[in-house]
């Protein structure tokens, strides 16, 4: 009886560890693209202490988020940004790291939808993003499409999703309206 039980928990033990360790080397593409997006929101954010060199520098480590032919189409109350390719995407970041002192970005919840063939998958985010000088987030709803390029998960796409805060009274803005348009014109 007390060998039968012995194999009983070696086997379970055994199990275990072959269920833990399938899921740290073989990771569902959910967790990858959420571990990814975090990592792309902790490049995006920088401080008041990084050098000009460094913050050029850490603007270009951006690229390998994004695919060559990426488009981003940001819709704000009045106004809409579009750029198109990774390159014009490094020029702009670059140009948002020399215009604001420091910008602290993180994506609080993260709802990943993975395509059947596990090939592309549609993200939904919010981005939020902090200046020292306001005393409020910038909040803005995101749809991102991405592609899995050699066991890689790249952006293709991120467009505004559109939500009741932007459909405001003419002359309200949102907060992330405010930096784009004043401060951020690269």
């Amino acid at each position: 009886m007390k060998e039968w039980f012995k194999r009983v928990i070696l086997l379970a033990a055994l199990v275990a560890i072959g269920y833990w360790s399938w899921t740290v080397f073989f990771p569902s593409p959910e967790k990858v693209i959420r571990t990814r997006l975090e990592a792309l929101a902790k490049e995006g954010s920088f401080t008041s202490k990084e050098g000009v060199l460094a913050k050029a520098w850490n603007a270009t480590l951006l690229a390998d988020y994004f695919t060559l032919d990426v488009r981003v189409t940001i819709s704000l109350p009045g106004t809409e940004h579009s750029i198109d390719g990774r390159d014009e995407l490094m020029q702009r970041a670059v140009g948002v790291r020399s215009v604001l002192p420091s910008l602290k970005i993180d994506f609080p919840d993260i709802k990943v939808v993975v395509a059947p063939d596990k090939e592309s998958a549609v993200v939904n985010l919010t981005a939020r993003g902090k200046t020292p000088e306001q005393k409020e987030f910038y909040l803005q709803e995101l749809r991102l499409r991405m592609i899995k390029i050699k066991r890689t998960w790249l952006i293709n796409e991120i467009v505004t999703v559109r939500t009741l805060s932007l459909n405001r009274i003419a002359g309200q803005e949102s907060c992330l309206c405010l930096a784009t348009r004043e401060r951020l014109r690269v």
